[in-house]
C-alpha cells in the first residue's frame, strides 16, 4: 500500500492519488470510527468525525507532510478531532449557562421593574386621593425633600399640623398598599 503513495521530495509532503486514498481509507476507517465512538458514544458523530479526518487529507493531500507512519498520523487527527469536538462542547455549555444567568437575571429586573411600575402607579393613584391639604403636605415633604419647619413655614401652618397631615397621609397610603405586602 505504501509504495503507491508516492514521495514528492522538495516540499516533503506526500502525493495521494486516487487509489491510494481509498486504499489508506479503506485499511483505516474502521480503526478511527471505533476510536471516535469510544470517546463519543454516537455513531454518526463517530462517523462525521472520520470522515472530516479523511476529508482534511484529500484536500491537503498535495502539501500535507507526514514525518510518522500514515496510522500514526490518522489516530493523531482522530484523537485531535475527538478533543476539538469537546473543547467546543464545554464552551457551548458555559456559553449556554452564561446565556442562561443573563436571561434569568434579565427577567429578574423586569419583573422588579413592572412590580415597582405597578406599584408607583398605585401610590400615585392613592396620594391623589388624599384631601388637598394632606396631599399638599406630604407632596412637599415626600416629593420636594422639604423638613417639616419648611413645610411648615412655606404653607403658614404649624409643625404639629404638618406632623398630623404627613402621619395621615401615612395611614392612608399604608392601608391601600396593604395588599402588596404579601406579594
Amino acid at each position: 500500500m505504501l509504495s503507491r503513495i508516492q514521495d514528492i521530495g522538495k516540499s516533503g509532503g506526500l502525493c495521494i492519488d486516487k487509489d491510494s486514498f481509498e486504499l489508506i481509507y479503506r485499511q483505516f476507517w474502521k480503526k478511527l470510527y471505533y476510536l471516535a465512538y469510544q470517546k463519543v458514544a454516537d455513531s454518526d458523530l463517530a462517523q462525521d468525525m472520520v470522515h472530516d479526518v479523511f476529508r482534511s487529507i484529500w484536500e491537503r493531500r498535495e502539501e500535507l507532510v507526514i514525518s510518522d507512519s500514515i496510522e500514526k498520523y490518522l489516530v493523531r487527527s482522530i484523537k485531535y478531532k475527538i478533543s476539538g469536538y469537546f473543547r467546543e462542547r464545554i464552551q457551548q455549555e458555559r456559553n449556554m449557562e452564561a446565556s442562561l444567568l443573563y436571561v434569568t437575571e434579565s427577567e429578574s429586573v423586569t419583573e422588579k421593574q413592572v412590580a415597582y411600575n405597578l406599584l408607583s402607579t398605585e401610590l400615585n393613584l392613592l396620594v391623589e386621593k388624599l384631601p388637598e391639604r394632606c396631599r399638599e403636605v406630604y407632596k412637599l415633604s415626600r416629593e420636594s425633600g422639604l423638613n417639616n419647619r419648611e413645610i411648615a413655614s412655606a404653607l403658614f401652618v404649624s409643625e404639629k399640623t404638618v406632623e398630623n397631615q404627613i402621619t395621615k397621609a401615612l395611614s392612608f397610603l399604608r392601608l391601600g398598599l396593604d395588599k402588596y405586602r404579601n406579594e
